[in-house]
């Protein structure tokens, strides 16, 4: 990948970050600034089924605001390319700090926070620990996913075992 071309300004790739189940996420740089570009991906997902992975990135991006979850922001996205143009972050996810064996118990109540805020408004967020960042002690959603409110995905079920090493981290 060479570059990122996105409402008139090359992003250029500095390395991958990661993978999830709807695209590739890299840290670009441009104009001295570092930004993130989702690159969504059409790879067949076992446990999941997607329409317009784009337009549903954008939705649930919406969505969260409007819930008042902390994430980084949706600069711009483009629709045609299927790339996303983040805020980027500089911070330790959780999945990173769970494998230098340092203790995460502390932002639990903040990831509970969210949780709340996100089961009232009748979604699920994706609790997997490399999708929460910790910049200056706050705690950040990296991971725009959402999905239908299910008591068997919620934090307290499903998340949480992985916060404290009751699961492993093998996603």
């Amino acid at each position: 990948m060479d570059e990122f071309a996105i409402n008139g300004r090359n992003y250029k790739p500095i390395r991958l970050l990661g993978k999830g189940k709807g695209g590739y996420s890299y840290l670009c740089k441009w104009g001295g600034h570092r930004y993130v570009v989702k690159k969504i991906h059409h790879e067949p997902v076992s446990c999941y089924k997607f329409g317009n992975k784009i337009q549903t990135e954008y939705d649930c991006y919406s969505y969260l605001l409007k819930l008042h979850i902390r994430m980084p922001r949706c600069i711009y996205v483009d629709f045609i390319q299927e790339l996303v143009l983040k805020q980027y972050l500089r911070g330790p996810t959780i999945a990173e700090l769970i494998k230098r064996k340092r203790d995460v118990g502390k932002y639990i109540p903040q990831v509970q926070a969210m949780a709340k805020k996100a089961n009232q408004g009748g979604v699920n967020i994706d609790y997997y620990p490399a999708n929460f960042l910790v910049r200056k002690g706050r705690l950040y959603y990296i991971d725009y996913e959402t999905s239908k409110l299910d008591k068997r995905y919620t934090f307290e079920v499903w998340g949480r075992g992985y916060w404290t090493g009751k699961k492993g981290l093998n996603k």
